[in-house]
């Protein structure tokens, strides 16, 4: 960062360091004075600034962006940079420096490129309160668990932010635009796989996503080729045969599938099967004697 003696700066070293997939090695701050540089230089580490206040130049791949309150620019490995603060207005900024194997890989999928290192028009008091939470975060000796978790959950925020601001720069191949209907349907997909173990109105469930039950049934169907009906009821005996391979009791296994009646739990398992859930359960402990 220069000579310490041309501005106001304050820096935390992470005492740890030992996920290769991602560290947040330092964090800090400073308030440069005018024409204050750094640089040209060469980093082996991911630097990301966020401007506080004022004003400055960063020169990046041989391009000069004058910078300001809320902007960000991220410097990547082994890239020539400098910046530079504003005659008249300095800037004072944060920043967080971070390695890892997927460090880069994050930030390319929210738009973060080493060809647009770039983000503008952030709440720069928001972001500043993420960068000194990471930076406090650093400061005070909590053990490896602890600071890891944090540091790398509000860098997780922080990339949230910046995908927010670069909403506009993400594209999407056209096998991942979904239409409205195929965007409801992977909703209730997901309800059910989460929730299967509740009671589940298929009326209330439509109503939430903007459908009506009739509409909202067939666009499942046609997505799906099952009913919404059929499609939990798939969910919930899949997780069933799942659970009769443990020692819980029948009816344990339907209450946890979301049959609070044991009976009917066992008549929907044997329509679903062919065969009783103990029948079942039996055919699995002969199909483990034989393997062994």
């Amino acid at each position: 960062m220069g000579n310490p003696e041309h501005y106001e700066y304050r820096v935390q070293i992470n005492r740890y360091l030992l996920n290769a997939e991602l560290n947040v090695t330092f964090a800090g701050a400073a308030r440069p004075l005018p024409r204050h540089k750094v640089g040209p230089a060469v980093y082996n580490y991911i630097l990301i600034h966020s401007v506080d206040h004022g004003y400055g130049t960063f020169e990046w791949q041989r391009k000069k962006h004058r910078l300001g309150q809320g902007d960000i620019f991220i410097i990547f490995p082994g890239v020539l940079f400098s910046y530079e603060a504003d005659n008249a207005e300095p800037w004072s900024y944060r920043w967080i420096a971070l390695q890892g194997r997927c460090v880069t890989e994050m930030l390319e999928n929210i738009g973060v490129t080493p060809i647009d290192p770039i983000v503008r028009g952030a709440n720069s008091v928001k972001l500043a309160s993420i960068f000194e939470t990471i930076e406090h975060e650093l400061e005070h000796k909590s053990g490896e668990t602890i600071t890891t978790l944090a540091t790398d959950g509000w860098f997780r925020v922080l990339l949230a932010e910046f995908a927010r601001l670069n909403a506009n720069k993400l594209h999407y191949s056209p096998d991942e635009v979904l239409t409205d209907s195929e965007r409801v349907v992977e909703q209730a997909i997901r309800w059910f796989q989460t929730q299967y173990m509740l009671p589940i109105s298929i009326e209330k469930l439509a109503t939430s996503l903007g459908y009506h039950r009739t509409h909202f049934t067939k666009v499942f169907k046609q997505l799906t080729s099952l009913s919404p009906k059929q499609y939990i009821n798939q969910v919930r005996m899949e997780r069933a045969k799942e659970l009769l391979n443990t020692n819980i009791s029948i009816e344990q296994v339907g209450n946890s599938c979301g049959f609070s009646d044991p009976l009917y739990f066992s008549k929907q398992f044997k329509k679903w099967t062919g065969i009783s859930p103990t029948q079942y359960r039996d055919e699995l402990k002969r199909s483990y004697k034989d393997r062994f």
